[in-house]
């Protein structure tokens, strides 16, 4: 396997590349750019492995359908992990800094802007991992934001007795990410104000039970009141039609998140769109996303749940969408959720095809050039010999 130094120092180059191919790129630039455009990519820092953290986490199933066990070698010589797709470099730890530099540099050479962070509370294994990554992103430039989980103040670290008990720990969390990691230079932004998104999947209720780890709009209202005593938010909250609760009044905006049938997003943007000639928001926020699948961990024990990818051309439906409806802020879903099927993340499947998409529908959105996927070949080149050490047993 390659070792971290050599993979650090050799680093420089595809950074110098990177930049020569994209001022000096001959392509005709479209006519009118498009500055303060926004574009995001939810990113997962759980992942472990034996050789960093010693032991496996998410890339392992035991809780419901076939378990898959990463130890166990498959007839293709893979590795047999919980997911659909196989990441181009193998099975990675998210605490490796070669795998952080390697994620940021590919996220670059697509013209995402940052990262955000699925967060799962104060001290979690997710928070302690963040500033490693967010030192990371400062040295390229590039952006990492916090996606807040409701359940997760209701649960994993916390015990709960009462909803009250629940807002406290909301208001503590989001005032720890204010004066922990907002602060850092490389945390995202929005028109000078750091970003918070938020994902909440489950219906609120009067109780604390596992249906009801969700906040309702009167809860996010006393929740964000409180916190914006001492700090500025730009609060982005989650739609979804399953939910009887709006959140439109109690949010700065609202992006849709993705739904296994893609019913909902017609909804969306009628709402929306409706909302932006009311005044009550600013701009359209959305999200894009190119497929999903979660037979890797058997829809986390429920059966798998399948939006078939369609080779690219339902992502690229979504970003048409984006584009036809002038969104300012594009969150992308996701860059290496593997166990839900739904990354752009290079695979063994897919190659770097949706990086090559995603580079071409962001310079639309950004209206600027594309390089044509230059930059992304020269790092293709750079990484080969990593991604196939990586993808041997030895790794």
């Amino acid at each position: 396997m390659i070792s971290n130094v050599t993979l650090m120092k050799s680093s420089v180059l595809p950074v110098l590349f990177l930049l020569g191919l994209m001022t000096g790129c001959k392509t005709v630039p479209p006519p009118v750019e498009k500055p303060g455009r926004l574009v995001v990519a939810h990113y997962f820092n759980w992942f472990q492995t034996p050789e960093v953290s010693g032991h496996w986490r998410h890339w392992e199933w035991r809780q419901g359908g076939p378990v898959r066990d990463p130890e166990v070698i498959r007839a293709d010589g893979l590795r047999d992990i919980c997911s659909v797709y196989y990441p181009l470099i193998g099975p990675y730890d998210s605490a490796s800094p070669e795998v952080m530099e390697y994620h940021i540099l590919l996220a670059l050479a697509a013209k995402l802007d940052g990262f955000v962070l699925d967060w799962y509370g104060m001290h979690s294994m997710e928070d302690e991992r963040l500033p490693a990554l967010m030192d990371m992103a400062l040295r390229f430039g590039f952006k990492v934001g916090i996606c807040f989980e409701d359940k997760a103040m209701f649960g994993y670290h916390y015990n709960v007795k009462d909803r009250r008990e629940a807002v406290s720990n909301a208001i503590a969390n989001l005032n720890y990410i204010f004066e922990k990691h907002a602060a850092h230079p490389a945390y995202l932004k929005l028109d000078g104000v750091p970003v918070i998104v938020n994902f909440n999947w489950q219906e609120p209720a009067d109780t604390v039970v596992q249906a009801a780890h969700g906040f309702s709009a009167a809860e996010w209202a006393e929740i964000l009141a409180e916190v914006r005593k001492r700090h500025a938010v730009y609060f982005i909250h989650d739609y979804h039609c399953h939910l009887k609760e709006s959140y439109w009044d109690v949010s700065d905006n609202l992006y849709p998140w993705l739904d296994v049938n893609g019913e909902c997003l017609d909804g969306y943007y009628a709402q929306a769109q409706q909302k932006l000639s009311e005044g009550k928001i600013d701009f359209i926020s959305t999200l894009v996303y190119p497929g999903f699948d979660n037979t890797g961990v058997w829809g986390w024990g429920d059966g798998p749940f399948v939006t078939p990818r369609e080779d690219g051309a339902f992502y690229a439906r979504l970003w048409e969408r984006a584009l036809e409806n002038d969104a300012r802020v594009v969150q992308v879903a996701t860059w290496n959720d593997f166990g839900e099927g739904a990354t752009i993340e290079p695979s063994v499947e897919y190659g770097f095809k949706y990086l090559e998409m995603t580079e071409a529908f962001i310079a639309r959105f950004k209206g600027v050039a594309s390089d044509e996927g230059l930059a992304l070949q020269v790092l293709k080149d750079h990484f080969h010999s990593f991604a196939s050490d990586r993808r041997r047993l030895g790794d």
